[in-house]
């Protein structure tokens, strides 16, 4: 026993509703303890042949859990009652507990008094679910509280996701067509390693899994938007619209390699985004022309550099 635990009780009496204790009809399960093995006892007969006994739910139907998401304020019950049921009954412990923070709105905690409840479903239906699920993980570090204003919430998603990477995806898209003939002029793979937009790709994309798995959204996000920022950026740096009227046959090389390059950077931003924003992911696959079924078939491996191939179409 470790020094400064106690033991808890599992039954409540004088509760007239809950599950009784067959040796004892005065009792009733305290309902932490009943609750909390839902987690396994759901999983029971999910699959053919699957037993009912609460240990089969760890024979690869999904228990234990990678991660177990909670709310701080019930951590005891989840980081501390829970991994001692599951001890005593010689089940697997959850890989690791995380506690996210609180959400209040316009700076006033969310209440039914003050009318200032956020509707998720209102949200999701006003906006998209790839702005709100971007927005939420992005401006309020996961495990911190955070604060909802809908304004800065709208000029976030419009800043990063409907500009550096919806309008920067256009723009060259319009200029691929109409110099080019929407056709990759040139591999992407042939572009210097030493060009502004792929030196940004190859140096922020490898700190994304890493954020992921740590769950640092914030941090994938950061890392993510750098490289559609960097790219924006560029397209208004190099100006490719002015070196497609040159004469000069230099010019034009490099106007046909800034288009590949901040399309081949939007390509990796597609990949590395997508478990926070599929939808968008998915058109930008989708406005590339790339095969497949989408981003998320491309597995991890897919954001190296080089994934546009000269003569490529892209969608018109």
């Amino acid at each position: 026993r470790t020094p400064g635990l106690k033991d808890f009780s599992i039954s409540r009496g004088a509760v007239e509703w809950g599950i009784q204790f067959p040796s004892d009809p005065s009792q009733t399960v305290y309902v932490w303890f009943d609750a909390l093995f839902g987690y396994v006892s759901a999983l029971l007969g999910m699959a053919p042949g699957a037993g009912t006994d609460a240990r089969s739910a760890s024979d690869g139907l999904g228990w234990p859990a990678d991660v177990h998401i909670i709310g701080k304020d019930i951590l005891r019950f989840h980081a501390v009652y829970w991994p001692a049921m599951l001890m005593s009954a010689g089940m697997p412990l959850p890989k690791r507990v995380f506690g996210h923070g609180f959400l209040t709105k316009d700076g006033l905690k969310m209440g039914k008094s003050l009318g200032n409840v956020l509707d998720p479903t209102d949200l999701v239906a006003r906006h998209g679910s790839d702005a709100v699920r971007y927005y939420f993980l992005k401006e309020i570090n996961f495990g911190q509280d955070g604060d909802f204003v809908e304004e800065r919430f709208v000029n976030i998603v419009n800043a990063n996701l409907a500009n550096d990477v919806g309008n920067c995806l256009n723009r060259t898209l319009t200029l691929l067509k109409k110099n080019c003939g929407s056709r990759v002029p040139m591999d992407s793979g042939d572009i210097s390693e030493d060009h502004p937009v792929r030196l940004e790709c190859e140096r922020r994309i490898p700190e994304v899994p890493a954020a992921y798995e740590g769950l640092d959204f914030a941090k994938a996000a950061e890392s993510i938007l750098a490289v559609s920022g960097r790219g924006n950026q560029y397209l208004e740096e190099a100006a490719p619209w002015a070196l497609f009227k040159s004469e000069d046959e230099g010019d034009r090389r490099k106007a046909e390699e800034t288009l590949v390059a901040i399309l081949e950077a939007l390509r990796v931003v597609a990949i590395a985004l997508h478990p926070i924003t599929p939808g968008l992911s998915a058109r930008i696959h989708e406005q590339l022309g790339l095969p497949g079924a989408g981003p998320q078939a491309a597995g991890w491996e897919g954001t190296a550099w080089g994934g546009l191939c000269e003569g490529q179409e892209i969608a018109k």
